[in-house]
């Protein structure tokens, strides 16, 4: 989770791909910090030991919808990583990473962050299309549709942690 984003250039050559995508979303910003500060995320997954303190790691079902109307439904087993929230003026910036759990090498691995407002959540950062040179083409070809979908599940997820933070 780094400072300034790769350019284009850049992320041709390494072959890493730009991820953007946000919602609109009404968000209690006072939700963010018991959503994302808490050693556990009973939202996102359980909880798993990591490598270093920074980050808390959690077991998660990544999901992607598929087929007609998206009715079927892809599932990955994942490790997402969260970073300590920060709060940011009028929003929160989380950084984030998540790779597959099994059969990592077939998987892209990610890395960026969350960034949330009262209006809409967006995540930001690169992933690594598995495979080198080939699947960087494969991604520019097919891919990158299951990358941005799958984000956007992320987000839906995101939000329905942040509304569980409102229930007693």
């Amino acid at each position: 989770m780094s400072g300034a984003p790769p350019t284009r250039a850049t992320d041709e050559t390494a072959g890493v791909v730009a991820l953007h995508v946000a919602i609109s979303a009404r968000v209690d910003l006072g939700r963010v910090s018991a959503a994302f500060g808490r050693p556990n995320a009973v939202w996102l997954g359980e909880r798993v030991p990591a490598e270093t303190p920074e980050i808390r790691r959690f077991s998660c079902d990544l999901e992607l919808g598929v087929g007609p109307e998206r009715r079927a439904m892809f599932r990955k087993s994942a490790i997402v990583g969260l970073g300590a929230p920060a709060r940011r003026g009028g929003e929160w910036l989380i950084p984030i990473e998540w790779s597959a759990a099994t059969l990592a090498p077939l998987f892209p691995v990610f890395a960026g962050h969350l960034r949330i407002t009262a209006g809409h959540i967006e995540l930001n950062g690169h992933y690594a299309p598995p495979g080198g040179t080939i699947g960087y083409v494969l991604d520019r070809a097919l891919l990158r549709i299951a990358a941005r979908g799958t984000a956007r599940w992320f987000l839906r997820k995101v939000v329905s942690g942040l509304e569980a933070e409102a229930t007693p």
